[in-house]
């Protein structure tokens, strides 16, 4: 604990330093600075997450971009594999969908009651689920990745930040385009390229796709990569005031899709489950199949537990998108026009330590989602004032089904229509009181209103219903409480707002403060539980971004202190009537508070390091509820467990109370370090030479809190080669990943009969390849 406050306590310092040197370096460095940057200097990374181009280094918020050369060297090819690259995020597969994780803020649920806490956006057009980012990572111009919330200009459903996915848009007058090819081990094939082409002197077409085959990583196929995308946009600049841009995404995602593992340290136990003993494979990305099956043969209750057969798991995902971009440059200002629509059809099952499934248990009909949005903006930029206004609108419909199937005691099948509309306007400046010394404010206001018309059906021959009922295929409708089905709507009216200053404390180093707030939407899951509220939160920060030394040396560094109220958490449980639900409800209060630095040194125009680590001391100030089984669920859970006085289904049994513990999937300390160096040929080819490592300490991966849910730290260790031929006309490039083959868990799910028996969610263990890739 000493040790630890000494490294926090020496963070802090650095943050400080990194506020209070600039003023001083700059002073002895301006006649050289004003001489221009040597060839070693950092090149200007040009960013858009505030709907303005300005560099990353003059942007007072907390970004990390990663750059085309930074995701094709990382061999970055989905969403999950962000987490190596930016301290502070952890991601992983949720079923069919992405649970994202920034600074304490993310969203377990995989269902499409919910919404995730880290806004993902591809090409400026914000994604109602998260499969419709799923198969984008090819042909990038960069990913951006905003860390806290962005409530003013991205509204709701960020409040832990932003992921913007950037593709190359089409190139006027350059026929050019790109080929590649890569291998490595598991079986693994991808493809993917591009072609540019020249539409007369005013317009271009560009068309790109990416075709990936992996067999699976985990011991029964699971966890295997089978997609192929495909991209086709058209340009035209028709005036010099006017773009217009039109793209056409599809994507179809196969295979297996993700699995479960098994690793429990402390022993699992129910009843008839006699000397329990931890189940610690020596191959770590071993299924939960054989293990999770002898255990379910054992217990003695409840009765009639099926078995879990992981050959029969598989997904069948398709994706299509439509989206237009115009900007027209009206003189004082700028419009901008985004009108997209999306269509994500889900059809899988997963079992993530549970039968799960996402089609409809009558019919075989799979869940859709198809939504609609449309963002109009006008805004300019100048050196005393920056601004934008403009309003949003979002529209999805859901057909949602699942099927959740336990064995006797709990076999359901869930069938919803789901829709949720949303209006908002907002507006943000930022104005020079100074030359040196600007002001920034910005509002947004919300109107949300989501419904829902849901039907939970036991199957016939469950324990909810041994007669013929009078559902579909003779199931038996389950009513909630009050003898209806799940129906309802929920709306709410939300003001958002940000407030800051940024200061020149150089000419290239800038301090900036702000406080900001967001909101998660809330809503009412197919249960009989109560509704959950809209999650909010405050935050507040203090930063600095310098270069130093003729741009020798950048040096970003952030304090940060957010605020959650109403905090949504995800579990699996019995509701009131006794099924088996995926539930959303409000944990209560908590806080994540912490810094991150961010160094990066070029030492020679042929070499960089840098080092980028962030602290988050989170905690629940208030974080308790009920639990509707009448069993003692202290072993299922460490947080404290009293009894409800004259509890029953309709108020609950149990009170549970996790006050104290850590935010899940939020390691105190996280980071990166990579190392870049170039050896120059005499032809004009290069070679470059990037080891690099990742690392987190250990976390909670579920907000249950039980023992088998902690997982250790990890640091991994990856490298590279690659050679770049003349004029980059080609490159071939050599990798392996996890040198050390670590064991790294990102998420959970525990068997709902078995206490302590958790599937584990676990990234890829070592892999290596190469990659061919051609331009012409």
């Amino acid at each position: 604990m000493k040790q630890q406050t000494r490294v926090v306590r020496l963070m802090a310092g650095a943050v400080l330093c990194a506020m209070m040197m600039p003023m001083q370096l700059h002073a002895q460095e301006a006649p050289d600075e004003a001489a221009g940057a040597n060839d070693a200097s950092t090149e200007e990374i040009v960013v858009t997450a505030q709907f303005r181009r300005e560099s990353a280094q003059k942007t007072a918020i907390s970004i990390d971009v990663l750059s085309a050369d930074k995701l094709q060297q990382a061999g970055v090819s989905q969403a999950t594999d962000i987490a190596r690259l930016s301290p502070g995020v952890q991601i992983t597969q949720g079923g069919s969908a992405l649970q994202v994780y920034i600074r304490g803020a993310g969203d377990f649920s995989t269902t499409g009651y919910s919404n995730s806490a880290v806004a993902q956006a591809y090409d400026g057009v914000f994604a109602a689920r998260t499969q419709y980012v799923a198969g984008t990572f090819f042909d990038l111009e960069r990913v951006e990745v905003l860390k806290g919330p962005q409530g003013t200009l991205y509204g709701r459903n960020s409040t832990g930040g932003a992921i913007n996915i950037i593709p190359v848009e089409p190139r006027i007058g350059a026929f050019e385009g790109y080929v590649s090819a890569g291998f490595q081990n598991y079986n693994g094939f991808n493809a993917e390229g591009a072609i540019n082409i020249p539409i007369g002197a005013s317009s271009a077409l560009r068309a790109s796709f990416q075709g990936v085959s992996r067999e699976g990583y985990i011991s029964d196929g699971t966890d295997d990569d089978k997609h192929h995308s495909f991209r086709l946009q058209f340009k035209t600049e028709p005036s010099a005031d006017v773009t217009l841009r039109l793209g056409l995404n599809y994507q179809h995602l196969g295979g297996r899709g993700p699995g479960k593992v098994v690793y429990e340290p402390t022993a699992p136990n129910a009843p008839g489950i006699t000397n329990p003993q931890p189940i610690i494979p020596d191959d770590r990305w071993t299924s939960i199949d054989e293990s999770l099956n002898a255990l379910i043969g054992r217990v003695t209750a409840p009765p009639g537990i099926y078995p879990l057969d992981t050959s029969e798991v598989y997904q069948n995902i398709t994706i299509w998108g439509l989206n237009a971009h115009l900007d027209w440059n009206l003189g004082p200002a700028t419009l901008t026009v985004i009108p997209a629509y999306q269509r994500v059809e889900t059809d899988s099952l997963v079992l993530p330590a549970l039968y799960f499934n996402t089609v409809n248990e009558f019919t075989g009909a799979p869940s859709t989602s198809d939504a609609k949005t449309l963002e109009i903006r006008l805004g300019n930029a100048n050196d005393k004032l920056k601004w934008v206004v403009g309003g949003y609108y979002f529209r999805e419909d859901q057909d949602s089904y699942n099927s959740v199937r336990l064995g006797f005691a709990s076999d359901t099948a869930f069938v919803a229509d789901l829709s949720t509309e949303a209006y908002a306007a907002f507006g943000e400046l930022t104005y020079s009181l100074a030359e040196a010394l600007r002001v920034t404010g910005g509002l947004r206001y919300t109107d949300e209103k989501k419904s829902v018309d849901g039907h939970r059906y036991a199957l016939f021959g469950s324990a909810g219903c041994t007669t013929p009922g009078t559902g579909p295929q003779n199931s038996c409708e389950i009513l909630t409480s009050a003898g209806t089905n799940v129906q309802g709507t929920y709306s709410v009216n939300k003001l958002n707002f940000k407030a800051g200053a940024e200061f020149d404390a150089g000419p290239d180093s800038m301090l900036y403060a702000s406080v900001a707030t967001g909101f998660k939407s809330g809503g009412q899951s197919n249960a009989d539980i109560d509704p959950y509220k809209p999650e909010e939160v405050t935050a507040y920060t203090l930063g600095a971004k310098n270069r130093f030394f003729n741009r020798l040396v950048q040096f970003n560094a952030e304090l940060f202190y957010m605020d959650y109220r109403d905090r949504q958490e995800n579990f699996t449980s019995l509701d009131r009537g006794g099924a088996q639900v995926s539930s959303l409800f409000n944990a209560g209060k908590a806080v994540a508070k912490g810094a991150s630095i961010d160094l990066t040194l070029f030492p020679t125009r042929n070499d960089q390091f840098r080092v980028a680590v962030e602290y988050v001391d989170s905690e629940y100030k208030e974080f308790s509820y009920r639990n509707y089984r009448a069993a003692n669920p202290s072993a299922r859970t460490s947080c404290d467990v009293t009894p409800v006085a004259g509890g029953t289904t309709q108020i609950g049994f149990w009170t549970i109370d996790c006050t104290g513990f850590q935010l899940p999937r939020t390691p105190t300390w996280s980071g990166t370090v990579s190392y870049t160096h170039t050896f120059d040929l005499a032809n004009g080819a290069a070679i470059e030479f990037s080891p690099d490592m990742s690392f987190a300490s250990s976390r909670w991966l579920a907000a249950e809190f039980v023992e088998n849910a902690r997982a250790d730290a990890y640091a991994l260790f990856n490298a590279s080669l690659t050679y770049r031929a003349p004029d980059n006309g080609y490159s071939v490039q050599f990798f392996v990943r996890n040198i050390g083959n670590e064991a790294v868990y990102t998420g959970t799910q525990q068997y709902p009969f078995i206490n302590n028996y958790n599937g584990q969610d676990i990234a890829p263990p070592r892999t290596y390849g190469a990659r061919f890739r051609v331009r012409f």
